[in-house]
């Protein structure tokens, strides 16, 4: 998942109408290569605005190739890049190192990318939220037309589902698709996880054995991250208001003091589990999250600037290794922004602010005030340099000092979305 926001569901029998019908596809026979993509190795770092992304070589500030309504893979391997034209659309698929142009498929206009399988062979198109709805949010609707497209031959099958559902990811074998379904349908309050199996358009339950997590929740999920191998999704779900419970009978753990859970799923295994966070995760205004994890996928950081908790997670165990409590009220001016250096630090980002933290004791080790607010932050893969994002420029700042030693000009940019090492 990219960064975003979530309810929950109760558990309920789902009437399903399913159907597979064959889409038009075009595959490409030559590899394409976007204007200015080269092959020397380079951090490139993706720049964001609103739904499209831009590829600019870190080094040089050069644009590298953009890719408009993007969508990548959980892997961040490739790119999904839509176009309309006139009544048509098509969807490109892209090397994300270098903008190679892998494929493209036609896809119904009324539908847009939403998620990719780890394999890269399936994509997955749904209708676009109404103003002010979210995947976490949803508005009301009796009815779910989603398709899924093989980036090989363009062939589309297309289920028609009674009911309120999410797109949320593929299974690591792509026979699956995993989706949230909202209850009541016309007027979301809970979400339960659910499986459609694309072979037979059977829309079925998390089985028992595999939940370590209520079957119907209560909540508002903030952002979601996957894991660097793409095999786990972690969504971060609050309390932050009347809307929270974290029990199968609908009750709330208030006593417990659990306001605030990290839902873990694991799309090669199909189980899921709910790591509660202590005190004081949940209880601020609701503002801004960060998620961010190391690049070996064996430490998950969980910010919460509203209340002020910094949480770091053990996905393996699924256990709370550390948590803190400090003063983040001035990230919670504008989006906030995580990433892990190299070395464990972890940086956080928000308002005109940067933090940095030891990965393991938490403790600031750093505090740097930008002269305006950040919208994004990324690490080098060295760990030498920061790239912050400001309104139409990406300053570069040295990691240990704060002082800039780079300026990359981006017009329109609203936020960072990843760095990404090439070879």
């Amino acid at each position: 998942m990219r960064s975003g926001a979530k309810l929950s569901a109760a558990v309920a029998a789902v009437a399903l109408l399913g159907s597979c019908s064959s889409g038009v596809g075009e595959q490409m026979t030559e590899v394409q290569r976007a204007s200015g993509a080269v092959d020397d190795a380079r951090d490139l770092l993706f720049t964001e605005q609103g739904a499209d992304l831009s590829a600019v070589d870190a080094s040089t500030g050069e644009q590298v190739f953009d890719a408009s309504g993007a969508v990548t893979s959980p892997d961040r391997s490739w790119l999904y890049s839509e176009k309309v034209r006139s009544d048509r659309a098509f969807v490109s698929m892209l090397d994300s190192s270098t903008g190679a142009r892998l494929g493209r498929m036609r896809v119904a206009e009324h539908l847009e990318p939403r998620v990719a399988s780890t394999s890269g062979e399936l994509l997955a198109l749904a209708e676009p939220h109404e103003a002010g709805a979210t995947p976490w949010l949803p508005a009301g609707s009796r009815r779910t037309e989603i398709a899924v497209v093989s980036t090989g031959n363009g062939a589309t099958r297309s289920y028609n589902l009674k009911g309120n559902f999410e797109v949320e990811a593929f299974s690591t074998d792509d026979r699956q698709l995993f989706l949230l379904e909202y209850r009541p349908a016309l007027n979301p309050t809970r979400y339960t996880l659910r499986r459609l199996k694309l072979g037979s358009g059977d829309v079925i339950p998390i089985k028992r054995s595999k939940q370590n997590a209520p079957g119907s929740m209560l909540g508002t999920g903030r952002i979601a991250l996957f894991s660097p191998s793409g095999h786990e999704l972690y969504t971060l779900y609050t309390q932050q208001g009347p809307n929270y419970a974290h029990g199968d009978d609908g009750t709330h753990n208030h006593d417990a003091g659990v306001h605030a859970f990290v839902h873990l799923l694991n799309l090669e295994g199909a189980w899921t589990h709910c790591i509660d966070l202590p005190m004081p995760f949940g209880t601020g205004a609701v503002t801004t999250h960060a998620l961010a994890m190391s690049a070996d996928g064996t430490r998950l950081y969980v910010a919460d600037p509203s209340s002020g908790g910094v949480a770091v997670i053990d996905p393996a165990r699924a256990k709370v290794l550390e948590s803190v409590t400090m003063d983040l009220d001035a990230l919670t001016k504008g989006d906030a922004s995580a990433q892990v250096g190299p070395d464990g630090t972890l940086y956080l980002a928000g308002g005109s602010h940067v933090l940095a933290l030891d990965g393991r004791t938490l403790e600031t080790v750093q505090r740097w005030e930008m002269s305006e607010r950040v919208s994004g932050l990324a690490v080098s893969s060295d760990g030498a340099r920061l790239y912050l994002a400001f309104r139409n420029y990406v300053n570069v700042v040295d990691s240990t000092t704060g002082h800039r030693i780079d300026v990359i000009r981006a017009r329109g940019i609203t936020g960072i979305s990843h760095l990404s090492p090439t070879n």
